[in-house]
């Protein structure tokens, strides 16, 4: 990733992806609807967060700025979920952990054409921490 938008556009692909194994966690372990369901509708107001903050900071194709560092997409895998579950919460907070780490690169690597696309990263870092503690609580 070389620009603002790929970082951005990949941050949508790993929320969703991350979303999309909750809905399904949700499915899959009733009891633990709720706080599956909670946790997929964060990552969907997560990445609207970021889309949002790109979008207002975006006035003409000239602002879309170079990252000063080039990321892999590589560094930033997600898992599926797989398995009973204590292994499958295991694998989810190590995969919000790979979204947080995307999250403190993309803020550290953001254009300071657009100030307001890395704090927000640095806002989502926070809100993911937590996310990964009301996951704790299931295991």
């Amino acid at each position: 990733m070389k620009t603002t938008s790929q970082l951005l556009s990949h941050h949508q692909s790993l929320e969703e992806t991350q979303a999309g194994y909750h809905s399904a966690l949700a499915e899959k372990y009733p009891e633990h609807a709720d706080v599956f369901n909670k946790l997929a509708k964060d990552n969907r107001r997560h990445m609207e967060m970021a889309q949002r903050a790109y979008r207002e900071g975006v006035t003409d194709a000239f602002e879309v700025g170079f990252l000063a560092k080039e990321l892999d997409p590589a560094n930033y895998t997600l898992v599926e979920p797989s398995g009973d579950l204590a292994t499958v919460v295991k694998t989810m907070i190590s995969n919000e952990e790979k979204i947080i780490g995307f999250c403190v690169d993309a803020a550290s690597n953001s254009s300071k054409l657009l100030p307001d696309v890395p704090e927000t990263f640095e806002r989502l870092v926070k809100r993911k921490k937590r996310s990964i503690e009301k996951m704790k609580e299931l295991a």
